[in-house]
């Protein structure tokens, strides 16, 4: 039976050593925000690999009837600039590895491969040519790092890699909550499978409150948020105290 799915990608439960939130709360939050799915992405670091089988039972175990959650690691590389999202595994790679190996077992385990927040510590300035072939997307508006809008690194990676667009809240906490989204069709079973195999095909549509931040090309256009992320900064620079570093180098002049 073919079914329309809302899913989430890209969030953190007390699995990862920064999270908040037990996997209950979070399938709880998000079902009750009409959220089908959750992808989970728990770091990698501090990861015990004997513990896999045990996450993807509490996995198991903590979805609803409203909203499923599906196992997924965050690996990073050795200096912690790059992070892959990862789906699809029957098993917990190591932590840290280089990022082509990481591709590359992930790839061979039949597992798919996000390039996580390219903004973040610059990590777009260390994409490599060598990773295309290996990763099925790139986020090309993390909540957390980017903010209300997408990136324009990110853009620019998508636009001469010609991999497909993922949006992720990157949830950690409330505060991380935005209504990005995607939507699918699944028919089988499996839904792990069906979603490991709609990353794949390239049959994720990226939501912003239930619609597409892709234009008619399928090119990103997201000019309201663009304009609301310009007016955030603009805020926060203006709050009492944001300038006093830079009044401080002035007096000493």
């Amino acid at each position: 039976m073919n079914r329309t799915l809302n899913v989430v990608l890209h969030a953190h439960s007390l699995w990862s050593y920064d999270g908040h939130w037990t996997l209950a709360e979070i399938a709880d939050f998000f079902g009750a925000r009409g959220v089908d799915v959750v992808m989970m992405s728990e770091h990698d670091t501090g990861f015990e690999p004997a513990s896999f089988d045990d996450y993807r039972a509490e996995c198991a175990s903590a979805s609803t009837g409203k909203c499923t959650l599906v196992p997924g690691i965050e690996y990073s590389s050795p200096d912690n600039d790059i992070h892959i999202l990862t789906w699809g595994l029957d098993h917990f790679l190591s932590e840290h590895q280089p990022v082509l190996e990481t591709l590359q077992k992930v790839k061979s385990a039949g597992g798919v491969a996000i390039f996580a927040h390219p903004v973040r510590r610059q990590a777009y300035l260390k994409f490599e040519e060598a990773f295309v072939p290996y990763l099925d997307g790139i986020e090309v508006w993390n909540r957390k790092s980017d903010g209300v809008a997408p990136g324009k690194e990110a853009k620019s990676l998508i636009a001469k890699s010609g991999l497909s667009a993922t949006v992720g809240v990157d949830f950690h906490h409330i505060r991380h909550y935005w209504p990005l989204t995607h939507r699918t069709n699944v028919s089988g079973d499996d839904l792990e499978q069906e979603l490991v195999r709609a990353i794949r095909e390239r049959r994720l549509q990226p939501m912003l409150m239930g619609r597409s931040i892709l234009n008619a090309q399928d090119e990103i256009s997201t000019p309201l948020s663009e304009v609301l992320e310009k007016l955030r900064r603009g805020l926060k620079r203006l709050r009492p105290g944001s300038g006093s570093k830079n009044n401080k180098k002035a007096g000493k002049r």
